[in-house]
């Protein structure tokens, strides 16, 4: 058993909340018991994830996408009301970290993608609000593209779409999780052979294609599952508590 208190003053710590501006609301944003035996962690706010946690008998949910965000209307509406009720019936704390899960040099949704690939880190890449969001990794040797999107897809279980309009042959990997398709000029303009990112944008297909590189678009979902794992993982053994990832299916 934990601090509830304790839980939630580490992870805003160690996750530098207060560095980095976001659309999200990070840190608690929902109050529970102030206890804490079991943790359910999960990619994104819904009402099967904490319908399940719930049923699983968590006493705090960490998610990577949260229910309050800055530019959305804080009233509760149906659905919100829908998605709280698990929370409020059972007294659970809900913790959300956007951003800050996605850059953490250690845990984050893009180190842990990097590591994941076999690729040597060199440098943090992907400029968003003065912040880098992602890293630049490099191979060894060179690999073939269409090798090199069987691999993606092995490691992040979805299936990619490609703009395979730079080298066939690449060394150099762009990685920013999620709605990262923005670093596509990055990409170009630091002449990096392939981004990897979660979804795709308009711009990005034609920007990529005039700058010829190449882009995987691997699934926002997809792109963001590692982090918080690793980040229930941490918790685990820092605190001695149960902790138990729940996926939920997500098609973007």
């Amino acid at each position: 058993m934990a601090s509830r208190d304790k839980i939630v003053n580490f992870l805003n710590d160690y996750l530098k909340i207060s560095e980095i501006d976001d659309e999200s609301f990070n840190g608690m944003q929902f109050i529970g018991k102030e206890n804490v035996k079991k943790i359910v962690t999960g990619v994104s706010t819904s009402a099967e994830l904490f319908e399940k946690a719930a049923k699983r008998k968590a006493d705090m949910i960490v998610v990577h996408h949260g229910i309050f965000w800055k530019d959305v209307n804080p009233s509760i509406d149906k659905v919100t009301k829908k998605r709280l009720k698990p929370l409020f019936e059972n007294n659970i704390t809900l913790l959300a970290y956007h951003l800050p899960l996605d850059m953490h040099p250690k845990i984050g949704n893009n180190i842990q993608i990097l590591e994941k690939l076999g690729l040597r880190m060199v440098k943090k890449f992907g400029k968003y609000r003065g912040k880098e969001l992602g890293f630049l990794g490099k191979f060894k040797e060179k690999m073939k593209l269409n090798e090199f999107v069987r691999k993606v897809d092995k490691v992040l279980e979805t299936k990619s779409v490609v703009y395979p309009y730079g080298s066939q042959e690449i060394k150099t990997v762009g990685i920013i999780s999620g709605a990262g398709a923005t670093a596509v000029p990055e990409t170009v303009n630091e002449n990096i052979d392939v981004l990897i990112t979660g979804e795709p944008k308009e711009f990005a297909f034609h920007f990529a294609k005039d700058g010829k590189t190449n882009v995987i678009i691997a699934g926002h979902y997809k792109t963001e599952r590692f982090g918080v794992q690793a980040l229930g993982e941490l918790l685990k053994k820092k605190f001695n508590v149960k902790v138990e990832h729940i996926d939920v299916e997500c098609k973007v």
